[in-house]
């Protein structure tokens, strides 16, 4: 399934600064079988696997 997202990240060099805002991407290929109470961080680790610069994501939220 595919979700689109919105959310803020920092970098890996500064994992406090949270400097950047992402007001919409696309996360695509999430199973379907994955619960709904663990879809934030089931997306949050992919995106972390998939980006190696991002230190933190925060205020995650499934548009």
């Amino acid at each position: 399934m595919d979700y689109r997202v919105s959310y803020e990240h920092s970098l890996k060099n500064a994992p406090d600064e949270f400097i950047v805002h992402v007001p919409s991407q696309l996360v695509e290929d999430v199973p379907a079988n994955v619960p709904r109470a663990l879809l934030p961080e089931y997306i949050t680790d992919l995106i972390l696997k998939r980006s190696p610069h991002i230190g933190k994501i925060r205020y995650l939220r499934i548009l």
